[in-house]
């Protein structure tokens, strides 16, 4: 179980999935100020404008429906070009560009409204050019990024073993910019890591579907593959940067060392914690779809699941290195 001695590395232990859940949970207990983040994002993306890209996406399925429809053109081709219209009009209609704003995948914010499932009464603004599409999404993203480093330091913060605890309100905003430039570096190392993978992986798999159309096809889904386990060894990146105030680089090493040292155990943890995370949105979306006046209750019931995962989450990652930095001190 997790000691409250945090200057003795050995008075920790690795906590088991369950554990970390229950623990989670524990410190969350009744501290609804956690929650206060998530909720405020899901109110937002609920009741302000849309910022819609229909327009731009309807122009590009009507390019697609249009070149379906060119003589000569083989009818498989020609079937699954009016598949891809339909697709892309339909994201158009559903994505919402405020939804940048959370960042459930890099600092594990949870939201049930980011996929826009409860239309806002306010106008919708329409984004007509990519080039205002794109401004919009970096300066949302960016906004995201650090509403979730200030969303995960307050989390660190309640917990024994999160650092940070004794921190003044100036430190702690002096920390929480550093670390926000430092998710920044992290996104930027990751985007430079797949080009520098996915560019010449993907001239070689073209090249070499011109041999074999089927080793090609498997070399595509392979590669992705790839991606899949870069994240997997990649998930405790920006817990390090907040929790212990890592640099990117160092942030990297040290999940790519905490998941190695860990693999099965925090195959597990994501795998559980990412079950119950989508079970419950499911649930709550179901609960948001009876009336208006569930959406509230909805909102806040998913808000405090995803909190205590995302502290269930700091504390498998803080007791799992202290334990491995404490194996190697001795």
């Amino acid at each position: 179980m997790v000691t409250k001695n945090s200057d003795s590395k050995e008075s920790w232990n690795r906590l088991g999935v369950i554990d970390s859940l229950s623990a989670g949970f524990r410190f969350l207990g009744g501290r609804l100020e956690l929650l206060a983040i998530p909720v405020v994002l899901d109110l937002l993306l609920w009741l302000a404008p849309h910022f819609s890209i229909a327009t731009m996406t309807t122009d590009l399925a009507g390019w697609y429906r249009t070149m379906s429809a060119v003589e000569g053109m083989p009818a498989d081709a020609s079937l699954m070009t009016q598949q891809v219209a339909e697709s892309v009009e339909m994201f158009g209609g559903d994505f919402n560009l405020l939804a940048s704003l959370v960042s459930s995948t890099l600092l594990h914010v949870p939201s049930l409204m980011v996929n826009g499932v409860q239309a806002s009464s306010m106008p919708v603004v329409e984004v007509t050019t990519p080039a205002e599409a794109f401004v919009l999404w970096l300066v949302f993203s960016l906004v995201g990024l650090l509403i979730g480093v200030v969303y995960l330091g307050l989390l660190a913060r309640r917990l024994p073993i999160g650092g940070g605890a004794t921190l003044t309100i100036g430190e702690f905003m002096t920390s929480i910019i550093r670390q926000w430039l430092q998710v920044i570096a992290f996104v930027v190392i990751v985007i430079l890591v797949l080009l520098m993978i996915y560019i010449p992986l993907s001239v070689g798999v073209s090249l070499l579907a011109l041999v074999s159309p089927a080793l090609g096809s498997f070399l595509a889904v392979a590669s992705g593959s790839l991606s899949l386990l870069l994240f997997f060894y990649l998930y405790f990146a920006t817990a390090g940067i907040v929790m212990d105030n890592l640099s990117a680089p160092e942030a990297l090493k040290r999940s790519i060392r905490v998941v190695r040292t860990n693999f099965l155990a925090t195959l597990g943890f994501v795998t559980v914690s990412t079950l119950i995370g989508l079970g419950i949105s499911l649930l709550m979306l179901q609960l948001a779809d009876v009336a208006p006046w569930a959406v509230t209750p909805a909102i806040l019931l998913n808000a405090y699941v995803g909190v205590g995962l995302s502290m269930a989450m700091l504390i498998f990652y803080r007791t799992r290195y202290l334990a491995s930095d404490a194996e190697l001190v001795r």
